[in-house]
């Protein structure tokens, strides 16, 4: 069998495999190659279907403008854009996780995320403004959520796309189709991989391998073992290659494992789009500002519980829980122009009256009809309507009660969208230490092994939305800085 020498291997091609190469490049790696299991149209993992948004720390509208230098003056004295502190997203960590994030790994991810954000624009990474919802001529963004690498929106491809350039200029080797079939070594070490392309299997002895391969979402025989009754039927929202056997061959290896093994980040989604590789076009978060009902005609959670970033990724779970796992959201034209642009993407059920909508959907016209009116005179009369915050204008006497945003829903024409779950990546994964090591199960790093992204094993329950991102530069800076160090 052919072997070759090589300093430092990234397994996976998305975005936390580049960010991983790229900064142990720049750290005096003499060589890095990529090994990515898809073919070159399908590169990029999950990212590439990826919103690619950034949750970080900043200090306010001065420090966010680095980011954005041709935006003109009056356009920029729209933007509301309070700072968003170290606290703070502490804070959205502890509490969508339920406590159960690794206070250590929460505390770096947190500490470096302002550096890591620096960093991506130091190498060139281009960015551009985030959603928002605009309110009297004046822009409002979730917390820590403002800006993406620019083509984010509705595909990661623009973000990838820089990274493969910024890789290709600097000597990073990119091999698709090259499909990771053995870690050689053991639970002490790692001295090499073994690969399989369509023409050979071959191997590479190496100091450093960093994993960058992706979580289990994509296989449904994994998704049936860990994740529950009907997951192996969910939606995927990434890539159809994220099929763990990556993440299994380094358990068996001797690795810990780390995270929540039943949970995952599934939200809700368009019940119409394909079964893989949806990508964010089939997303319908505007559900804080409508009420969501099963196919019974019944409300099912608390849709206005907190702002979508922080219910999003388990919502997902609830409309799964339900007859057929289907549910639909509806609105009246008193919330529709929030959505924004939100839903451009797909065509709504619309109707003048309940009675018509429920024909249309299928729901017995008499329970959805009920269901609407015990919600709208639920409603506090007392407390206005503020979609800028947590306004507390709430439902009272009704099960589930709705936290905030409770508006009736009384002005025709009526919208319904039909939703269901989606899968976009799954909790369970490798333990990993503050410096990007895979500690092996007596919690010793393996020497020569790192990790980053999804393959990591880190959330529990829930997420703040778009930690994802954060967390993958953040661990992947640090994996390639600490990879290159070990053969130096």
């Amino acid at each position: 069998m052919r072997s070759e020498n090589i300093p430092v291997v990234v397994v996976g091609g998305g975005s936390a495999a580049f960010e991983a190469a790229v900064a142990a490049k720049q750290a005096g790696a003499p060589k890095v190659v990529m090994l990515e299991k898809a073919p070159e149209p399908e590169f990029g993992g999950n990212a590439r279907f990826s919103h690619t948004g950034f949750r970080w720390v900043f200090s306010g509208g001065d420090e966010v403008r680095q980011f954005l230098p041709d935006i003109d003056d009056e356009f920029f004295s729209k933007l509301n854009l309070p700072a968003y502190s170290s606290e703070m997203f502490q804070a959205d960590l502890q509490r969508v996780t339920q406590g159960r994030i690794s206070k250590e790994l929460s505390e770096t991810l947190v500490a470096q995320s302002n550096s890591a954000m620096h960093w991506m624009r130091d190498l060139g990474i281009k960015w551009e403004i985030d959603s928002n919802v605009v309110i009297d001529g004046r822009y409002y963004f979730e917390p820590g959520l403002v800006i993406h690498p620019t083509g984010g929106v509705g595909g990661g491809l623009g973000q990838l796309m820089q990274w493969r350039d910024i890789a290709s200029k600097m000597g990073i080797e990119l091999r698709y189709e090259s499909r990771l079939t053995a870690l050689l070594g053991n639970d002490q070490q790692i001295t090499g991989v073994r690969v399989s392309d369509p023409k050979e299997e071959y191997e590479i002895q190496t100091h450093s391998v960093i994993l960058c391969a992706g979580g289990f979402q994509a296989s449904a025989e994994m998704r049936a073992r860990y994740l529950g009754a009907n997951a192996d039927l969910m939606k995927v929202r990434g890539s159809k290659h994220d099929t763990g056997e990556v993440l299994m061959m380094t358990i068996a290896l001797g690795a810990k494992t780390a995270g929540h093994w039943q949970g995952a980040h599934a939200t809700p989604i368009d019940s119409t789009y394909p079964d893989v590789e949806i990508g964010s076009k089939a997303n319908r978060y505007g559900y804080p500002y409508s009420i969501t009902v099963n196919t019974l005609g019944q409300r099912f959670f608390d849709e206005g519980e907190a702002r979508h970033s922080y219910t999003y990724a388990k919502t997902g779970w609830a409309v799964l829980g339900q007859p057929g796992a289907l549910a639909y959201q509806i609105y009246d034209q008193t919330t529709i122009p929030l959505l924004g642009n939100r839903y451009e993407f797909s065509t709504p059920i619309e109707a003048n009256s309940i009675d018509e909508l429920a024909g249309k959907i299928g729901i017995e016209p008499t329970v959805l009809q009920h269901t609407v009116a015990e919600f709208n005179n639920a409603v506090r009369k007392d407390v206005a309507f503020d979609a800028t915050k947590l306004d507390g204008k709430c439902t009272e006497g009704i099960t589930p009660k709705k936290s905030n945003w409770a508006s009736p829903i009384d002005k025709p024409p009526y919208w319904a969208f039909s939703i269901t779950g989606g899968v976009t990546f799954t909790f369970g994964g490798l333990q990993i230490n503050t410096q990007a090591q895979v500690l092996n199960t007596s919690n010793n790093p393996i020497r020569g092994l790192f990790a980053s992204g999804d393959i990591v094993g880190l959330f529990f329950h829930n997420y703040p939305s778009c930690t994802g991102q954060t967390r993958n530069v953040v661990f992947s800076r640090l994996a390639g800085r600490n990879a290159a160090a070990q053969g130096l």
